[in-house]
């Protein structure tokens, strides 16, 4: 039994260092890309502010609650604050405030979320209201009641920090500068239909390829997103998960290339399998 045991613990810890030399070199999104990738593709998150002197035993306190957004062309993120909302009031007295966003397939602390630190300001109105309501309506179709008359626009602006959380040990600061220059990923917007029809009927196939690329067997493969430079995958063995990215073998610039990519992916790993 102790040697079964033994045995076991020495799999596991063969597949995780397996797993981690892969990691280091796979090519990936630089931290300012991910960051916008996160911030553009979701519309919620956690967003503090500073409790105003009218806020009871709230006051100077963070105050923070789940909140929509939309982001701008800027990856900047926009809000429809209700003039009775706690943010907009706090906003109101002092716009300090921090965004915090999950990734949409967000479980535990090992996957990706950014912060964001600026000032909330309310838009002005015209020509920029009228834009911040699209973009908001674009992410957020349902929603009516941002034309209701106590409800304003609002965004971050004079970011001040950026921190982004990739999973365990990858972390770091994005700067303004870096962010402004990070473009919207081309491929990012349809991770969920390419990630569920992979999933659903393509499961041997992930096996296959992570097989062929990472040199592991493993009892399954889950696709949880996708960029421009490739795939992000869970991979379970022995009821132990793990994180594996799986680069494409060239950048996709559009839904094309990412199927040419993930088609050529599993016909080589198909080829090395067969030739064996």
């Amino acid at each position: 039994m102790s040697r079964a045991r033994s045995a076991s613990d020495a799999g596991a810890e063969a597949l995780a260092e397996a797993l981690a030399r892969h990691e280091s070199r796979a090519a990936r999104l630089s931290f300012a890309e991910e960051a916008r990738v996160i911030l553009d593709t979701n519309g919620c998150g956690a967003l503090s502010t500073l409790g105003n002197q009218r806020a009871g035993v709230l006051a100077g306190f963070p105050c923070g609650s789940v909140a929509a957004y939309a982001s701008d062309e800027d990856g900047l993120p926009i809000f429809a604050l209700s003039a009775l909302s706690q943010h907009a009031r706090d906003a109101r007295e002092n716009g300090k405030a921090t965004l915090t966003v999950t990734r949409a397939e967000f479980e535990d602390v090992s996957d990706g979320r950014v912060s964001m630190s600026g000032i909330l300001t309310e838009v002005d109105a015209g020509e920029a209201t009228a834009r911040a309501r699209a973009r908001y309506l674009a992410r957020h179709p349902g929603a009516f009641w941002v034309d209701f008359g106590d409800f304003a626009w609002y965004k971050m602006t004079e970011v001040v920090a950026i921190r982004i959380v990739g999973g365990f040990a990858r972390a770091g600061s994005v700067t303004v500068e870096e962010y402004a220059n990070a473009r919207p990923d081309p491929v990012a917007a349809f991770s969920a239909p390419v990630c569920g029809h992979m999933n659903a009927d393509h499961g041997d196939s992930l096996r296959d390829v992570v097989k062929h690329y990472v040199g592991v067997d493993v009892d399954s493969v889950e696709m949880r997103s996708i960029d421009a430079l490739g795939m992000n995958c869970r991979v379970v063995k022995d009821g132990e998960k793990y994180a594996c990215r799986l680069p494409f073998e060239s950048a996709a610039t559009g839904r094309k290339e990412v199927k040419d990519q993930i088609v050529l992916m599993t016909r080589n790993a198909a080829a090395a399998a067969n030739a064996q």
